[in-house]
């Protein structure tokens, strides 16, 4: 039998705090009949509101997850419910699955192996130049229109720019996306989340407006020589200003072959668009990865390993620098081995996480995080915002952490601890705690 999860691990894979409540109500046995688990599945009906019970299937080697009701959260509290009793010891092994969980499974193996047998469509690499030509010219019409915004909003000062705000920027941000440079309207569009983080400091928004506003000058005036930048710069230009790079042509260079550690998972919903990113450590290369995958709302976003867990695969990773994005063919099998990894993490100070963004921004100049593992102890700063504290005494707030600061302090029972984040201008987002050998997400 395959060895079982724990109830954190499975309540990493909900999409909302929601689903885990539902999820918790049905980890009991008494909705549920004829369950059943395998090496490689489990399965039963739960009974729902109507009279016809919901068929949940759950493959574990995914996870997947199959389940007859309405719902469109994936997975679905069936599923989460159907785990976390399984997690119990409270769903029986079987020798063999039910009919309708072999069915499904197999119909699964099916178009896995006929998608990775289909012949990839010719490419008529004329009708792709001319294609790419078009964007760029597109995509430079879009930063010119977007230069002489940024001229008028400095030349006729930054007073005001608090006053409707979403308004404002929305409009520019959307003749970037009908320019194609999707990676420009998204920094434009959190322009405003931006002063109202600082609206209680009337020094302080417009400090960091005007920042931000020369970060997307310079990213403009990068493009705008793009053909005089080195081939990595120009890359790393290319994916801030919102190129697409096709995911076959990531899976064709080399891989980076190494047992990684699932370090932590976000998600995010913006424009009607959901994204999550999955922060790994390879033990053996001993890096940083960031798996970022998106789909519309109420899409399907892919099936990714849980916090905690550990995968054997070769990672191949997005051109530009820093390296940091990465992708694994998911048709290739891919190993849980049960190891410990947590002790091969690059622990250290908060002054060692500050040198490491300055490291990437220095290849990055528009870099906005970087990961890094900080120890210390909880605590507060001067105006009492969290904060984690290093055994140096320095403090770096810890922003939006509210409504998981109870979860922390449970986590920790207020001892010392090791956090996982990405450390930023605002400080450091907490993603992980790391107890003992257990990664856990926060």
């Amino acid at each position: 039998m395959a060895d079982r999860w724990s109830a954190d691990q499975i309540r990493a894979l909900a999409p909302d705090a929601a689903s885990v409540r539902a999820g918790d109500k049905l980890a009991t046995p008494t909705p549920w009949r004829e369950t059943g688990a395998t090496a490689a599945m489990l399965w039963g009906y739960c009974a729902g509101s109507g009279t016809k019970p919901y068929q949940t299937i759950v493959d574990l080697g995914g996870p997947a997850f199959k389940c007859s009701c309405p719902s469109r959260k994936f997975p679905c509290k069936h599923a989460l419910g159907l785990l976390l009793l399984w997690s119990q010891g409270e769903v029986p092994d079987a020798d063999t699955p039910a009919e309708y969980a072999t069915a499904w499974l197999a119909s699964r193996t099916a178009r896995a192996e006929q998608k990775s047998d289909a012949p990839a469509p010719a490419k008529d690499p004329e009708r792709a130049a001319k294609t790419a030509a078009a964007r760029v010219g597109r995509v430079r019409g879009g930063i010119d229109e977007l230069q002489l915004w940024l001229t008028d909003q400095v030349g006729l000062g930054l007073a005001g720019s608090e006053v409707d705000t979403y308004r404002k920027f929305d409009a520019v941000a959307a003749r970037l996306v009908d320019a194609q440079a999707s990676g420009l309207a998204t920094r434009i569009r959190r322009l405003p989340a931006l002063i109202s983080g600082y609206s209680g400091d009337a020094v302080d928004w417009p400090e960091h407006l005007l920042e931000e506003y020369g970060r997307i000058w310079s990213l403009c005036t990068a493009h705008q020589r793009i053909d005089e930048l080195p081939d990595c710069l120009a890359s790393t230009v290319r994916r801030h200003v919102g190129y697409p790079v096709a995911k076959a042509d990531v899976l064709a260079t080399p891989g980076v072959s190494d047992t990684w550690l699932v370090l932590g998972r976000r998600e995010t919903e913006e424009d009607h668009l959901q994204s999550r990113r999955i922060w790994i450590w390879g033990a053996a290369t001993r890096r940083f990865g960031m798996i970022l995958d998106y789909a519309p709302t109420g899409g399907l976003l892919p099936t990714r390993p849980v916090v905690g867990h550990t995968l054997t695969a070769a990672m191949h990773f997005y051109p530009g620098a820093p390296e940091l994005r990465c992708l694994y063919d998911d048709a290739a099998p891919s190993e849980t081995p049960t190891v410990n990894l947590v002790g091969t993490l690059p622990v250290g100070s908060i002054a060692d996480a500050r040198r490491r963004r300055a490291a990437i921004i220095a290849d990055d100049p528009w870099a906005m995080t970087c990961p890094a593992v900080i120890s210390g102890r909880l605590g507060r700063t001067a105006d009492d915002t969290p904060a984690i504290i290093d055994d140096a005494g320095t403090a770096v707030a810890l922003p939006d952490i509210a409504n998981r600061w109870a979860l922390l302090l449970a986590a920790t029972a207020g001892a010392g601890l090791r956090l996982f984040g990405e450390l930023g201008m605002r400080g450091f987002d907490a993603i992980s705690v790391i107890t003992g050998e257990r990664v856990i997400g926060l």
